[in-house]
């Protein structure tokens, strides 16, 4: 049971999402700034699509090519990164804009805006990184599964 390029691809994407969201839990700070969001989770996508396209005919369910250790990474990669970026949006949590003007930091919600610590930003931009890491991750997860049961051309 080997594991396809795009399989290995997913899971560099999990290990650097893990590496994002234990870095904004340690040290209270983003890890990368506000653009590489984005772009992990563009990844994890462009991932996900390629695997779809290059995975073609029925299901293998019987002989799939996923060592378990693959897949115990892919299922907690799945829905570990589906609640980190769910329950923010679920529970009413999630924050507002926030940008950096003039050497204050401010939150701008429905309308509000206030004034914030450096120390309230930085937890902030850590807590929205970790919503985009869980949906990068999210989409790597599926993707390592997807293209474990797919039988290949």
């Amino acid at each position: 049971m080997r594991l396809v390029p795009v399989q290995w691809a997913a899971l560099v994407v999990i290990f650097v999402d893990a590496v994002v969201v234990l870095s904004g839990l340690v040290t209270g700070n983003a890890l990368l700034p506000r653009s590489a969001n984005v772009v992990l989770t563009v990844i994890s996508v462009a991932v996900l699509l390629t695997a779809t396209g290059l995975m073609r005919g029925g299901y293998n369910f019987e002989k799939p090519t996923l060592p378990l250790w693959a897949v115990v990474v892919a299922v907690i990669a799945f829905f570990g990164g589906a609640f980190l970026f769910a329950y923010p949006l679920v529970t009413g949590t999630s924050a507002g804009s926030f940008e950096q003007q003039n050497g204050k930091y401010v939150e701008s919600k429905d309308g509000v805006v206030r004034e914030l610590t450096e120390e309230q930003y930085d937890a902030a931009m850590a807590a929205n990184q970790r919503g985009w890491a869980g949906l990068a991750g999210a989409f790597a997860g599926v993707t390592v599964l997807y293209a474990g049961v797919r039988r290949r051309k």
